[in-house]
């Protein structure tokens, strides 16, 4: 590496510029910590004291002034982007205090490349510092009067018509990062030339071309930004025209202009209220409908905060029209929003909570926890909303066909506040239980959880409802899933530990306190709004930066003063859990295979290693990601699919690693693509190879990040693959003679493995039919003839490896025997295998438990 290094340097500081460059170019490219510390001293050099180098002399060869000229802006203007990558890649090894008088003369050079180039520094090191860098606000103003008031450019840096557009870009961007400037004559002529640019907005034509039209909307798109901006320090004719110019983009049939048009209005009513975007409502709500989900995205967030108490029903009725066709991108964003503006500008509580329930209904699964506890929440602090709400739930777990959000819902408000209807006809506490108890099949172990408290509250203040409801804790005291099981027995035995510590451990909830955050709006505020390298300027903080007006909050004339700033930090509905649940990014915590899982993980794996070859079989799957496979062996030799689909916003560093300690097979991987967008899907394509005989499914470990609304968690599996002996195996079918002679001839302890299990279903003839038809060509098994009753399976094959047999004759093979007993009345297997290798004699006996019990 040190060799390397001094050779870049050696470059730099040589005498032949296209060395010179060719070494910036390298070093840009290649990066890392030791060569930007080593040579980063020397590209400064070349940006700040290009005339004292002579390198950019050859006495050897004969140059006007202007080639020479020429070749300094060329190699300055390549060490300016060197050192760009460099500070991008290592920030550490440039020390930006040092270039605060510097840009002032990058910034006065002639030459369009180096100043662009120029820019491109000195927005990096701005994101980074804005306040550093202040002072040069004057010369990037001079730059654009010199472009579009003088037009003072070469031709070759004219695009269709229009003057240097990325200069122009990175100018305007620049000065976003920025309070509006204090200087009043640099203030006229910067006002100037934002007229200008608005203006020849107003002349772009839709029958431009694309790369002109692209190049016309790019810079007027971040004039309207610098416009948006400066907000009321800035000129007021300005921003209105710029509002109308917004409006027509929202309007046009480019998806792309759309899409900017809309956000660029969003940052308008963010800063400056909802007030000046009403007037293009109608329009946004059309936007709504698009078929480019991104511009049905920022529709919505543009809906979302150019709404107020004025609007606020007809925005909320609007998205619920548009929630049920929604698309599932999309869905989960839309419910967060419309329960913030339901709960910011509630008509009354009843409004409110009818809206939520429609929510609830129309969006289902969609509604996360984090939306249905804000209901809870405001339910409870309320009690004059008590018996509407408990009504309102029953009326909807009534029905067989109520999402599992309002089955939970309905749980904790009838537990707590059921007590309310008990004397109308048809809400009696046994009608409450009968209504919850007919989801409790259906839902998932939290919402059973819940249930089972609800059903504890009834017990208690029901008592005629008590031997139905003990019926239910007596079956779920011997659930397989720990949580249920530990709940019913806690709640069996509360009877027994007197009436004072029941009533105590079964009373009401207390109201909530009102001093937290809401945590809907927490989940808004998680995403930033760019993913660019540089942290935009709408993320830097800016002195005398006007804020936006108050938004209307209802006051208790209005039905009862609904913004309770109240969190969803723990767990309301578990009595024995008092961990606070952290809304917060999961730093550090790696997430593993939970035991609810392993069943179903067992499920998938035996299921996968006999599915037909090309058939798409589960792995995993989760709320997060689906793992599929999909297989195909010949002899000794298998290729593997393994596909990873995402269901959530974005999957990074995904990484498949495999052990290589495993020595009996032999791996040739293609790893998957790292990052995976919402609703797609990578592969890996594996080719495996026997190498000698193995008993256990090799295990691949799958690691990534999940990033959900700017939440990043972090994810660690071990699967195992649907590889095994038996993937390698060639069926033999044999006579009744060659088969026992054969048998006979594998007899001793070292050859044989012998199990007896008990079998998942009845013992009958079709089973043991089903096995012979279905089972044994799965694995590859020939079955014997003449050998078998009602109740056995004789079955032989071959393992083949890629292993060359040292005596001749090919590779080694392995020949396996099986014999397959049922006994019908005890509901048992007995399996025997015998090989000339133990660990294939254990393979097979695994599988065939594994299929059957």
């Amino acid at each position: 590496m040190t060799l390397v290094v001094n050779s870049m340097r050696n470059d730099i500081v040589g005498n032949l510029h296209f060395g010179t460059t060719l070494a910036l170019c390298a070093i840009a490219n290649i990066g890392g910590n030791d060569l930007a510390e080593s040579v980063c001293p020397d590209v400064q050099k070349l940006i700040l004291n290009p005339n004292s180098n002579s390198q950019f002399v050859n006495p050897n060869v004969i140059r006007t002034p202007e080639e020479e000229k020429a070749i300094k802006c060329s190699i300055r203007k390549k060490a300016i982007l060197c050192l760009l990558r460099l500070y991008r890649t290592n920030p550490e090894t440039v020390d930006i205090s040092d270039w605060v008088d510097q840009f002032g003369i990058l910034l006065a050079d002639r030459d369009i490349g180096v100043l662009t180039s120029a820019l491109s520094l000195l927005l990096s090191f701005t994101a980074a510092d804005p306040s550093q860098f202040e002072g040069a606000i004057s010369y990037v103003v001079d730059i654009l009067k010199r472009l579009i008031l003088g037009r003072q450019i070469p031709g070759d840096y004219t695009y269709y018509n229009i003057p240097c557009p990325w200069l122009l870009v990175k100018c305007l961007r620049f000065l976003q990062y920025f309070r509006c400037p204090t200087d009043q004559g640099t203030l006229d002529t910067l006002n100037e030339v934002l007229r200008k640019l608005v203006a020849r907005g107003e002349s772009v034509s839709a029958s431009d071309s694309v790369n002109k039209s692209n190049a016309e909307h790019a810079i007027l798109f971040e004039t309207c930004n610098l416009v948006i901006l400066y907000g009321t320090d800035g000129d007021r004719e300005l921003k209105e025209n710029v509002l109308a110019l917004l409006g027509r983009f929202i309007a046009v049939k480019d998806a792309n202009i759309r899409y900017l048009g809309l956000d660029a209005m969003g940052r308008l009513a963010r800063l400056e209220g909802p007030a000046p975007t009403q007037i293009h409502q109608a329009t946004v709500i059309t936007s709504l409908k698009d078929a480019d989900v991104s511009v049905r995205k920022r529709s919505l967030d543009l809906l979302y905060v150019m709404t107020d108490k004025n609007n606020a029903e007809t925005v909320v009725s609007e998205l619920l029209l548009n929630l049920s066709s929604a698309d599932a991108s999309i869905k989960d964003d839309m419910v967060v929003k419309i329960a913030i503006l339901a709960e910011k500008f509630a008509l009354n509580l009843q409004w409110y909570l009818d809206t939520m329930v429609q929510v609830i209904m129309v969006a289902g699964d969609f509604v996360s926890e984090d939306v249905w506890h804000r209901i809870v929440h405001i339910i409870t602090n309320h009690p004059d909303l008590h018996e509407y709400a408990a009504a309102k739930m029953i009326t909807i777990v009534q029905s067989k066909f109520a999402p599992e959000t309002a089955v939970a819902l309905a749980g904790y408000v009838l537990g707590e506040f059921g007590v309310n209807i008990c004397e109308r006809p048809g809400n009696s506490g046994y009608d409450q239980f009968v209504a919850l108890q007919q989801h409790f099949s259906r839902c998932q172990v939290k919402t059973c959880a819940l249930l089972l408290t609800a059903y504890a509250k009834i017990m208690n203040l029901y008592p005629d409802c008590k031997d139905i409801v003990m019926e239910v804790f007596h079956k779920q005291s011997t659930s397989g899933y720990l949580e249920l099981q530990q709940r019913a027995c806690e709640y069996m035995r509360l009877p027994n530990v007197g009436s004072e510590l029941m009533e105590n451990v079964l009373n009401s909830m207390p109201m909530y306190p009102e001093n937290r955050d809401n945590v809907l709006l927490q989940r808004l505020n998680k995403g930033s709004e760019h993913a660019t390298t540089d942290k935009s300027a709408w993320e830097t903080e800016k002195p005398d930066r006007p804020e936006r007006p108050q938004e209307h909050t209802p006051t208790a004339s209005a039905g009862a003063s609904i913004v309770k700033q109240v969190a969803a930090e723990v767990d309301l509905l578990s009595l024995d859990d008092d961990t606070p649940v952290s809304n917060n990014t999961n730093s550090g915590v790696v997430q593993g295979l939970s035991e609810d899982i392993l069943p179903s993980l067992r499920k998938w794996f035996n299921s996968a290693l006999i599915s037909p070859p090309g058939k798409v079989s589960t792995l995993f799957e989760n709320s997060v990601i689906q793992i599929t496979t999909q297989s195909e062996y010949r002899a000794h030799q298998g290729r593997v699919l393994v596909l990873f689909h995402n269901k959530t916003d974005e999957i990074q560093d995904l990484n498949v690693s495999i052990s290589s300690s495993i020595d009996y097979l032999r791996f040739q991987k293609n790893d998957p693509a790292p990052r995976i967008s919402l609703a797609d899907q990578t592969k890996m394509a594996l080719a495996v190879e026997s190498v000698k005989p193995f008993s256990e499914a090799p295990e691949m470990i799958v690691s990534f990040t999940e990033v959900t609304r700017g939440i990043k968690t972090r994810y660690s599996y071990p699967l195992r693959l649907p590889i095994t002996a038996t993937s390698f195996f060639e069926p033999i079918v044999l006579e009744k003679n060659d088969f026992m002679q054969r048998w006979k001839a594998l007899e001793g302890e070292d050859k044989e493995v012998q199990e007896v299990f008990t079998s998942s279903q009845p013992i009958s003839s079709q089973l043991i039919q089903s096995v012979r038809a279905n089972l044994a060509p799965a694995l590859h098994l020939g079955l014997g003839v003449g050998l078998d009753t009602d109740f056995t399976v004789t079955a032989c094959a071959s393992f083949r490896t890629g292993t060359p047999n040292p005596e001749g004759g090919g590779n080694i093979s392995v020949g396996t025997m099986m014999r397959l007993e049922g006994d019908a009345a005890g509901g048992r297997f007995r399996i025997t295998v015998r090989s000339k290798h133990k660990a294939i004699s254990l393979a097979l006996k695994n599988v065939v438990k594994s299929q059957l019990s």
